[in-house]
């Protein structure tokens, strides 16, 4: 199923940790440091033996910490090829760890979800969109008090995306005609469920995120399958989030924005620049950035099995062990990689803006800009389910069905 998706990235390769001052043992290689005894651990927030967490967010404005919790449900109905699922949100005071309220996204005798997605926004008010097993679906406001501010029907499929003012962006695809052409109906709307636009675009949307809605205008390619499928050199039109559009621009035939490596392959900057992945021919990868009036500023070669994030005002990028740090202008900050951690790397933003990797043993915590190590401690104890938030020097991670706080200073 779909649960929160995290802003990182994942590569199935050789994986190694980082090599830094202050981290290193009397062999020279990391090691992170042992988590301490618990601050506080919660009260049980749900049964192990059918249920996991599958999100935890830390939200600073309201010193509360959010648990999304997922229990499996045994359908009493063959009319759906779909699982079923129980899905909860659990808010927690951050000082305390007492449970402050709850809310399950299931209507007495209703449907089960399929789907979900989450959205935060800074305030503390959480956005649920549920995908359910009778083919509807529909978004959830609740406030940081754990109260309903709206909910709102949205047809079957769709896909809800946060922008830059934390108003909601919904795409709602029609799926392709005869031709491979797809409709989908664009609707903007504030933080209280209102329209402030609405219109249907020709294409697919590939992501919105802070100012800029990129759509695919091509049309999709028939497979051998008789599915159907992205064309692999799009022509795309980025749009505000009034939706007018800004500018388009048609991929040359010799780049393939599908990608190799991992991560975003669309990374939105804070100021309007989008930056794409495309592979070459089948060589390399190249990353093309767009000013915010889409002028093309420029390709970067990048190794093909790079993993990329955004960082807002740059990028990062991991490939070979080695991880540099990019500002738009240039390349910031690289650092070379050492010790063996596994076979998975992970890179995402953590809860306060830095820069989170997370290898087989050790979770490090990075600058973005620098890539100094602030943090590398051992992730082992948090394997059971492997949710957590991290924070302010403080992790906050589901352990054996509760919630548990770790002080790291």
């Amino acid at each position: 199923m779909k649960s929160t998706e995290k802003w990182g990235a994942f590569v199935l390769s050789a994986a190694v940790l980082l090599s830094a001052p202050g981290y290193a043992n009397a062999a020279g290689t990391l090691t992170g440091s042992e988590l301490p005894q618990p601050s506080w651990t919660s009260a049980a927030v749900y049964d192990t033996s059918s249920a996991s967490a599958h999100d935890i967010r830390f939200i600073k404005s309201r010193s509360l910490v959010y648990a999304h919790t997922v229990q499996s449900i045994k359908k009493n109905s063959s009319k759906t090829s779909y699982d079923w699922y129980l899905e909860s949100v659990t808010a927690f005071d951050a000082a305390t760890g007492a449970k402050k309220w709850s809310r399950t996204f299931h209507e007495k005798s209703g449907p089960y979800t399929i789907a979900s997605s989450l959205l935060y926004a800074e305030n503390g008010t959480v956005y649920f969109t549920g995908t359910f097993s009778d083919k509807t679906q529909k978004i959830y406001a609740i406030r940081a008090d754990g109260k309903e501010a709206w909910n709102r029907s949205i047809p079957f499929g769709s896909q809800v995306y946060m922008l830059g003012d934390e108003s909601l962006f919904i795409a709602s695809s029609q799926g392709p005609d005869k031709r491979g052409i797809v409709k989908t109906t664009a609707v903007h709307c504030d933080a209280t469920g209102q329209t402030l636009a609405s219109k249907t675009l020709t294409g697919s949307v590939l992501t919105a995120e802070g100012g800029r809605i990129v759509v695919d205008t091509s049309r999709l390619v028939k497979m051998s399958n008789k599915d159907w499928d992205r064309s692999p050199s799009p022509s795309i039109e980025v749009y505000a989030p009034d939706l007018k559009r800004i500018y388009t621009y048609k991929f040359p035939a010799s780049v393939n924005l599908l990608g190799d490596g991992g991560g975003q392959p669309i990374l939105v900057q804070d100021d309007g620049t989008v930056i794409f992945r495309g592979s070459i021919a089948g060589t390399v990868n190249k990353l093309f950035a767009f000013s915010p009036e889409g002028r093309l500023l420029w390709g970067r070669v990048i190794p093909a099995d790079s993993v990329i994030l955004s960082t807002g005002s740059g990028y990062v990028t991991y490939s070979n062990r080695k991880l540099t740090s990019f500002e738009l202008d240039g390349k910031k900050a690289e650092r070379t990689l050492t010790d063996k951690p596994g076979q998975i790397v992970v890179l995402e933003r953590s809860d306060d803006g830095e820069l989170q990797v997370d290898m087989a043993e050790t979770l490090y915590i990075l600058d973005p800009d620098t890539l100094d190590i602030t943090r590398a401690v051992s992730n082992l104890p948090l394997r059971s389910d492997y949710a957590f938030a991290y924070a302010g020097n403080v992790l906050y991670a589901a352990e054996s069905g509760s919630l548990v706080k770790y002080a790291l200073d």
